[in-house]
């Protein structure tokens, strides 16, 4: 691959690739300086963290604070998380399908000494700027987030797990992946976009379950009724421990103790609150993990739509 199949790739799709970067740099600016507005309060250290310096200060502070959150927090972070997979599936399903619809292909493929080639040509820059564009979101996120959760290391918690960091990057270059295949197969862009969002949408959902689930079995139990005892964790479910020691769920409880009618307290004295969590010093983990599945399944998806491209007929 050569710096002039780069800069032709790129001028096939400028468009759409230029429109999201300039978004998604200066959202990612305003991610930053209102994270840095917010930690300019004082409210999340000198407060929340240390006590205050006294009630009334701690007042001014936390409603500048909350109309920070709710005025220029909700907008910038909302966006910003939306914009990686909205320019994955734009720049994606377009790639080849735009080229096959417009017939450019039988030109090229009767040049070219290899589609397989021509694809990788396509496909390997937008790989890199969509990831690249969707990592500069995520690391605004993670600033975001940072001041929004005071004294919290990021690094070891699941705050805003999946809207932020590496795993949005890898998310939304997973739509990107699927969008390139649904292109190749189907030809057609408007098809192919509408096609993508409910592929992606399956696929991004399911996975999110199954990667539950398996949190799910690596939760561990802790007596507090929320968790949130434990730094940075991930809540999973809430418990019920008996008074003989054995752990049961809602209904299993139900079933030892049937809800009174006479409005009693339930559960009965004895039977105490347990929380399942995953604790934040998984994260690294939990992230490289759901990482390298999308980057599977990404990898899986290109090589679908190379397939496709390679068994396409010329017209």
């Amino acid at each position: 691959m050569t710096l002039f199949d780069v800069r032709m790739a790129f001028r096939l799709h400028r468009f759409e690739i230029l429109g999201f970067g300039v978004l998604i740099g200066l959202l990612s600016i305003a991610a930053v300086v209102v994270a840095g507005n917010l930690d300019a309060t004082g409210y999340g250290v000198s407060c929340r963290l240390d006590g205050g310096p006294n009630p009334t200060e701690c007042a001014a502070m936390g409603s500048a604070y909350y109309d920070i959150q709710a005025s220029q927090v909700a907008p910038v972070q909302s966006i910003l998380m939306i914009l990686p997979f909205l320019l994955g599936a734009l720049v994606g399903a377009p790639l080849v399908a735009r080229e096959l619809e417009r017939g450019t292909t039988r030109l090229a493929w009767s040049l070219a000494p290899s589609r397989f080639r021509w694809f990788i040509v396509r496909v390997a820059p937008a790989v890199v700027i969509v990831f690249g564009l969707s990592f500069l979101a995520g690391a605004a996120l993670d600033r975001l987030m940072a001041a929004m959760e005071p004294g919290t290391d990021m690094a070891a918690s699941f705050a805003g797990y999946g809207s932020r960091g590496v795993v949005l990057a890898a998310r939304a270059t997973f739509v990107f992946a699927i969008g390139v295949a649904v292109g190749a197969v189907m030809g057609r862009m408007l098809p192919a976009l509408i096609v993508t969002a409910v592929v992606a949408y399956v696929g991004l959902a399911g996975g999110m379950y199954v990667h539950g689930k398996i949190l799910a079995s690596e939760a561990v139990q802790v007596d507090d009724a929320t968790g949130s005892g434990v730094p940075g964790a991930m809540w999973i479910d809430q418990r019920i421990r008996t008074p003989e020691g054995s752990v049961v769920n809602w209904d299993e409880l139900n079933a030892l103790v049937p809800f009174p009618d006479d409005g009693s307290d339930w559960p009965p004295a004895g039977y105490t609150y347990v929380a399942l969590v995953v604790p934040g010093e998984r994260y690294r983990f939990v992230e490289a993990r759901e990482v390298a599945a999308l980057a599977g399944g990404s990898l899986l998806a290109l090589g679908t739509g190379a397939l496709a491209v390679r068994r396409r007929r010329p017209g």
